[in-house]
């Protein structure tokens, strides 16, 4: 088992629940995706852009993993759609086993509030227009609302320009 990769996973399952979101996988997917474009601390999963935005095969498969040997649970979500995540009884084997240093936990803690309550529908947009500027390294907002509109139809240019200057806000503040 990968330690060091479910430290990262439950920490923000854990965060996520402390600042208010009700954490389903998309939120899990999309705050490491952000934490990886944030660019402070290395985030050990490969990320492909999907149907609703950055999405990692490899963090999928650690969260059932993780499920298995009960360091989460996964119960439904009331609202009617996917599941809420939790620290499960053997979390503490995950938090004993590895570590995350100070400046991990951090950068996590960075991500985590602004990912917040956020809906999957806003953290596709965020998430989408996070890879455009950093892994794509677009630049322009009018550019990388161009481009999230073009990948993403059902997002209007101007919640793409909005999602983009959301991100470029929170990562400037993100540096002090």
């Amino acid at each position: 088992m990968q330690f060091y990769k479910h430290a990262y996973i439950l920490r923000v399952i854990q965060k996520l629940h402390q600042y208010g979101s009700w954490t389903g996988k998309t939120h899990v997917h999309k705050a490491l995706s952000l934490l990886r474009d944030l660019g402070k601390v290395p985030v050990p999963f490969e990320f492909v852009l999907y149907k609703h935005g950055p999405y990692s095969f490899e963090v999928e498969a650690e969260l059932e993993q993780m499920r298995s040997y009960g360091a989460i649970t996964m119960e439904p979500n009331t609202r009617g759609y996917g599941v809420v995540l939790k620290a499960g009884e053997a979390a503490s084997l995950v938090e004993q086993s590895a570590s995350l240093s100070a400046e991990v936990s951090q950068a996590i803690d960075q991500v985590c509030r602004f990912v917040s309550s956020r809906s999957a529908a806003e953290l596709e947009r965020l998430a989408t227009a996070s890879w455009i500027r950093y892994q794509e390294r677009l630049d322009d907002p009018a550019e990388v609302a161009r481009r999230l509109h073009f990948l993403k139809p059902h997002v209007s240019i101007v919640e793409a320009e909005r999602a983009d200057a959301d991100v470029r806000s929170w990562r400037e503040g993100s540096k002090e």
